[in-house]
């Protein structure tokens, strides 16, 4: 149940063909506000009417339940002056997979999202089953219809970047084979931007990432303006077999360049294996510096309590020669004095965490989901040290389902900006709808939770 609660939050398993967007009167609309810069700066905003989009995705109740029909909806519910506005709800159906992607692709200041389009069913054994990326670019009327990506045979979209610097976003493709002892390896590619509304690319270059299949994690965590990506997934052999001569590592990182991506070595620290597998790390600047830094959650050291995966999130501090070549990484668990709970078996603490200023005092602020705690979940704010040294874990607060009268509650990533105010939101998911956390000027959250329905959103109910 863990792993389909960090599957659902991560990446989008099957799902969808576009429902398009409402119209507009055609009047223009106001200019974003501006943001501090510090976490996921531009990204929010689909359609540039000043508040911040969420999107996540749900099972289609529509497809009955059975696996060959199975479907996932991408939701999209745009965010206004008074929260979440549930009337303007976006659908989009099909099969797709990957981890949602948000940047704007094409360079014309709207936001655009990205998914992988998977084969459907009747394709399978066909010559066009493949993975594609699709691109639903942003606009004043919101997002559009999914754009194919132009690029031959499968493309995996799992990290949007600025590799070389260009100031146009790539899309990375991570290949095929490795992980799973393919024979008939694909190596990666990169679908450098802009990426044209047709979905053709600048230009596309083949990138052997050589590395095990799994995630990428993208960010500028040397600060020297070219994004970097890290490729973490479990190695292509089991632990008790002899690796070949030439083993694939479980983690790959490249420094961007004017040239591209550049092999160098994989910071420490990457302390994340689960139960499950092996968690993607996360990107954040946590310390407000200015250069991005990894949130590598993983599994822990269960205590007092025995049992596996009580989780942990390391903090691997960007600096100029790379992560975790400068300031030493930061550890936090339940166990962490002020951290409320105690570190027990399946909690998961830290399997997904983002930062976002919820005062606006301009110190980033840190957000850790706990989805086992008490089989139902939490999230805990660390908030920003007022030295602007990272997070002050002697001022956490924890939000947990029963709380809020729910069997289960997740925090969502990105965080965002709903409501338009300069303030940091948190929007949790629970088999009731989605639980709005407003951010504000002093405690948190500013206000009570505003509830939106699921039933009003599409949501199955399940969380």
């Amino acid at each position: 149940m863990l792993l389909v609660l960090l599957c659902c939050a991560l990446l989008l398993l099957t799902g969808c063909t576009g429902s398009g967007t409402e119209g507009s009167s055609g009047k223009s609309r106001p200019a974003p506000r501006d943001r501090d810069g510090r976490s996921d700066s531009g990204t929010g905003d689909f359609d540039k009417d000043g508040y911040d989009d969420f999107v996540t995705v749900d099972e289609d109740g529509a497809s009955g339940g059975s696996e060959a029909g199975r479907r996932v909806v991408i939701i999209v519910v745009p965010g206004s002056r008074s929260g979440l506005d549930a009337a303007r709800t976006t659908r989009y159906r099909g099969v797709y997979s990957g981890p949602l992607l948000r940047g704007d692709l094409d360079g014309d200041g709207f936001t655009d999202l990205v998914a992988t389009r998977e084969p459907r069913p009747e394709e399978e054994a066909g010559p066009q089953a493949a993975y594609r990326a699709v691109v639903m670019f942003g606009g004043m009327n919101g997002l559009g219809k999914p754009v194919t990506v132009a690029a031959e045979r499968q493309f995996l979209a799992m990290a949007v970047a600025d590799v070389n610097g260009d100031g146009a976003l790539d899309l990375i493709d991570r290949g095929k084979g490795a992980q799973e002892k393919d024979p008939q390896r694909i190596a990666g590619r990169i679908a450098y931007g802009p990426i044209g509304r047709d979905g053709a690319p600048a230009r596309l270059a083949q990138q052997d990432w050589q590395a095990a299949g799994g995630g990428a994690t993208s960010g500028d965590f040397d600060g020297d303006g070219f994004d970097d990506l890290l490729f973490t997934g479990s190695p292509p052999y089991a632990e008790d077999e002899e690796p070949g001569p030439d083993p694939v590592p479980a983690a790959a990182y490249f420094r961007g360049s004017p040239k591209g991506p550049l092999r160098a070595e994989p910071p420490g620290g990457l302390d994340n294996s689960t139960e499950d597998g092996v968690l993607t790390p996360l990107a954040g600047d946590v310390n407000g510096d200015g250069t991005s830094d990894l949130l590598v959650g993983g599994g822990g050291t269960a205590s007092p309590a025995d049992g596996l995966d009580p989780g942990q999130l390391t903090l691997v501090y960007g600096a100029q020669g790379g992560p975790g070549k400068g300031r030493r990484s930061t550890v936090y668990s339940q166990e962490t004095p002020g951290i409320p709970g105690d570190s027990q078996g399946r909690d998961l603490f830290g399997a997904l965490s983002a930062t976002g200023d919820v005062n606006a005092d301009g110190h980033p602020d840190l957000v850790v989901s706990t989805p086992g705690e008490d089989k139902a979940g939490r999230f805990t704010l660390l908030p920003g040290a007022t030295d602007g040294s990272g997070p002050d874990p002697s001022r956490a607060t924890a939000f947990d389902a029963k709380a809020y009268g729910g069997k289960s509650l997740s925090a969502t990533l990105p965080l965002l900006d709903i409501n338009g105010d300069r303030y940091t939101d948190v929007v949790a998911r629970t088999p009731g709808g989605l639980l709005l956390f407003p951010g504000g000027p002093a405690d948190f959250p500013a206000g009570q939770p505003e509830l939106t329905a699921a039933a009003k959103v599409g949501m199955s109910g399940r969380n």
